[in-house]
């Protein structure tokens, strides 16, 4: 009886999911540093060959879709627990603030496929949002479908000198219904600006 061979595709498969692990680490360093982002500089910092990191990503705009989809899946996970929605938020528009360059290469997308991701973050986002404007927190006269406009919003500000610590609260506390004023009226007209209250 001829002996079973153990197969190499287990250790293989292991060793692929290792360094694409160690390639999303990389260029999420990368994302939050370099405006002109080269697969190179995220091989050299993954520790792996060009040729690697190419098999697993073809192209920058590959590599940045999966970056994204990786803290997709973070803050999905995220989302499932009791976070409040105000520190969802929060995580959202800071990663937006920190890594400009992956927002950048994210313009550059087909508008189907940016569509798509900003849809798949506001349903993430709303059971939280939903449940902020039952608990008072949240102004009344928003929608999730908002969250849109505000993720374009915060993206133009950022060009802007201001610091991203502060635009991110300006955006925040213009969503909250103050205690002073209580929820605003669901007559789904825009209020005036935060900076302008």
């Amino acid at each position: 009886m001829r002996a079973v061979r153990p197969s190499a595709a287990g250790p293989r498969r292991v060793d692929a999911r290792r360094n694409r692990e160690a390639i999303l680490r990389a260029a999420d360093e990368v994302f939050s540093e370099e405006a002109d982002v080269a697969l190179d500089e995220v091989a050299r910092r993954a520790g792996l060959g060009r040729a690697t990191v190419y098999r697993h990503f073809p192209d920058r705009t590959a590599l940045a879709l999966a970056v994204a989809t990786h803290h997709l899946t973070a803050l999905k996970n995220r989302a499932r627990g009791p976070e409040p929605f105000r520190e969802l938020l929060r995580t959202v528009l800071a990663m937006q603030a920190r890594r400009r360059p992956l927002v950048r290469l994210f313009r550059e997308l087909p508008e189907r496929s940016r569509r798509q991701y900003t849809q798949a973050l506001v349903s993430l986002l709303r059971p939280a949002f939903e449940e902020a404007q039952r608990a008072g927190s949240v102004r009344a006269d928003l929608e999730p479908a908002d969250l849109a406009l505000l993720f374009e919003m915060h993206e133009a500000a950022l060009v802007s000198a201001e610091p991203a610590e502060r635009l991110v609260r300006v955006f925040l506390d213009g969503l909250a219904a103050t205690p002073d004023h209580g929820p605003v009226a669901t007559d789904h007209r825009p209020g005036p600006p935060p900076w302008r209250a």
